[in-house]
């Protein structure tokens, strides 16, 4: 990560995303990983290349959702797994990324943009539940 990427977010909100991100693994199984980079020509293409690289999500569940953010853009990419499909679908991820986090980012706050984007996609996700999971 590069020193303009790694200040995209402050101490208080890195630890306030590490609880976020916690919070929604442990209520429901799912994983969220944020990557913030000062640049990318392809952003579909590097998206799922790190999502796939990284394995995000538990093996057989397919439960993992990455936020990338590219600086310099201002573009947010959020890739599924195919087992959040149904809580989180491409019109969801649009309007999360529409109406919670590129106002922020337009403002030049990505700290608040990741943040409220994060708790957006974590209600999505804890509203899809069905009893019984984690």
């Amino acid at each position: 990560m590069t020193s303009r990427a790694h200040r995209a977010l402050s101490s208080p909100e890195k630890a306030r995303l590490r609880h976020l991100v916690e919070g929604v693994e442990r209520e429901t199984g799912a994983e969220i990983a944020v990557l913030i980079v000062p640049h990318v020509h392809d952003v579909e293409g590097f998206a799922t290349a790190h999502f796939n690289q990284m394995g995000i999500g538990k093996r057989g569940h397919d439960n993992g959702i990455l936020v990338l953010v590219v600086l310099d853009r201002r573009v947010v990419r959020i890739e599924v797994g195919r087992g959040l499909e149904t809580a989180v679908g491409p019109e969801a991820a649009r309007r999360v990324i529409a109406d919670v986090m590129a106002p922020q980012l337009r403002a030049g706050r990505c700290g608040d943009a990741v943040l409220q984007g994060i708790e957006a996609l974590g209600h999505l996700i804890r509203a899809a539940q069905v009893p019984g999971r984690p």
